[in-house]
């Protein structure tokens, strides 16, 4: 199967043999850095990524120890920061991952809305839709789903 990349309201949609990579580019060096629904690739982004958990983490312990012992106050506010930020970093990663075909149920295209339903790492249904960027995007992408994952997958 050939690589191809559709352009998405925000974002695209990668699709190779292996996967279906849903980014902010259509770059397919850095698709390969996305983490999958099972198990990330050890890249620097991921170590990286995991340590600034482990940091924060860590933070959020010691405001908490310091919050029982009365030792700071307005502790909350860098609290409410850090939490902040984590959910702004989560955000991020659930629209920029990739789903291996295999874990792919079924696919629909509907005007411009693909919808994929996947299993994710404790095999629980997911289902994600995005929008394509035009009516002709739509078209291309609904042959190239039939001429290369319709045999593979169920597409309505």
């Amino acid at each position: 199967m050939e690589k191809r990349y559709f352009v998405l309201k925000k974002g695209y949609l990668n699709i190779n043999e292996k996967f279906f990579y849903f980014n902010d580019h259509g770059n397919w060096q850095t698709c390969e850095i996305l983490e999958e629904t099972e198990t990330p690739k050890l890249t620097f982004f991921y170590a990286s990524n995991y340590i600034i958990n482990v940091i924060y983490t860590c933070l959020v312990l010691i405001f908490a120890f310091l919050i029982t012992k009365n030792e700071i106050s307005f502790s909350f506010i860098p609290l409410l920061v850090l939490a902040v930020i984590h959910l702004l970093n989560r955000k991020y990663k659930l629209k920029h991952f990739k789903i291996p075909l295999h874990k792919i149920e079924y696919i629909i295209l509907r005007n411009q809305d693909l919808t994929v339903k996947f299993a994710s790492v404790k095999n629980h249904p997911i289902s994600y839709t995005v929008t394509l960027d035009d009516e002709r995007e739509a078209k291309d992408i609904q042959l190239f789903l039939k001429e290369h994952i319709q045999p593979k997958l169920s597409i309505a």
